[in-house]
């Protein structure tokens, strides 16, 4: 039970923001969050079409706005993205308020727990290319702490496997977290918030 209550912790910081304010409240989900759907075009034959949108959970971390990944070239995702017939770097990562591990009101329907489809629990799609970040760099140096942080059984992969670090450059917003609708604040609106530390 500790170690839940550890990440529950680190999960949620600080409450959310208003619904009204939506760059704020995309930010939160992105900061809370810990895996979404990661989208991109397949390039494979096996288990999906080429072609077809390939939806794959995905445990993420976010810098600033930013989403990094820990991958291995041996994932179906990162083939997509980065392997021999690859000619589309770009993706979606879906969010839903409903994959939180805490309880949230909005979305639950009577007794129900985790409705995703209930508009007030919130929906957030990251739309962006993706690329490798430098091996060594400063960059992934802050990506891996955030990305080991979120995901500590992260250390334990194999060496093997030869991960590395991919991150979402991020040029499109979509929300719903209310009736009326889906906002979509600029990307720069988005990377540019900065949290409330009150």
């Amino acid at each position: 039970m500790l170690f839940l209550s550890t990440i529950l912790i680190s999960s949620y910081t600080a409450p959310p923001p208003k619904a009204s304010d939506h760059p704020g409240f995309a930010r939160w989900m992105a900061t809370s969050l810990t895996w979404g759907v990661l989208s991109t075009t397949s390039t494979r034959s096996e288990g999906s079409t080429k072609g077809d949108a390939f939806g794959n959970p995905y445990s993420f971390a976010d810098v600033d706005g930013v989403p990094y990944f820990y991958a291995s070239g041996m994932d179906a995702s990162m083939v997509d993205l980065f392997g021999s017939d690859a000619s589309n770097s770009r993706g979606t990562l879906s969010l839903t308020e409903a994959s939180s591990l805490e309880e949230v009101a909005a979305c639950k329907i009577g007794h129900l727990l985790g409705d995703p489809e209930n508009p007030p629990c919130a929906r957030l799609v990251l739309s962006g290319s993706l690329a490798k970040v430098a091996a060594g760099s400063d960059e992934e140096t802050a990506a891996k702490k955030a990305l080991f942080a979120k995901h500590p059984s992260f250390k334990m992969y194999p060496p093997g496997h030869a991960f590395y670090v991919v991150k979402m450059e991020v040029d499109g917003v979509w929300l719903i977290d209310a009736y009326g609708g889906a906002a979509t604040p600029s990307a720069k609106e988005y990377l540019d918030y900065k949290p409330s530390l009150v």
